[in-house]
């Protein structure tokens, strides 16, 4: 199953994308029109109203250039799936995403 979320051009974060206790989730995210950075967090939630960092070692990812990355994500079964825009450096980024789950 994959789910497209909100595209970001601010910080804040997308809506909840289900997992349903998936073992693996892969996050494609897109980003267009870069300044010199965005930094993104990959979140998850058993109830869907507490998120937590999915990165095992609580650090955030940052972005430097314009395209498609795709980030894979195992051992953490969670119901829920976002995404998190911490902070932009420059220029008016959006940032699309789409994950997948199984």
């Amino acid at each position: 199953q994959y789910v497209t979320l909100d595209t970001l051009t601010a910080a804040g974060v997308t809506e909840n994308g289900l997992s349903y206790g998936a073992q693996a989730i892969t996050y494609q995210v897109t980003v267009a029109t870069i300044g010199t950075s965005v930094v993104i967090r990959f979140e998850g939630s058993l109830d869907g109203v507490d998120y937590f960092n999915l990165d095992q070692n609580n650090a955030d990812t940052t972005i430097l250039a314009n395209g498609t990355t795709g980030y894979c994500l195992s051992g953490c079964p969670v119901n829920y799936a976002r995404l998190r825009l911490v902070t932009i450096t420059g220029g008016s980024p959006s940032v699309a995403t789409v994950i997948g789950a199984g």
